[in-house]
């Protein structure tokens, strides 16, 4: 995935990181597709707020 560039993929990519966190648990299995994304996105996120 891309670096976030600006606030409106911030956002996007946010909305996108609160629908996957709900469809998500403590049960989902490491290997899950929404679950590596969310930690991609995750990382992407912390990344920008860092800047």
């Amino acid at each position: 995935m891309a670096q976030i560039k600006d606030e409106i993929q911030y956002k996007a990519k946010m909305a996108r990181i609160d629908h996957l966190f709900f469809e998500t648990d403590e049960n989902t299995p490491a290997d899950d597709p929404r679950l590596q994304e969310l930690d991609k996105l995750s990382a992407l996120v912390e990344e920008y707020e860092k800047q």
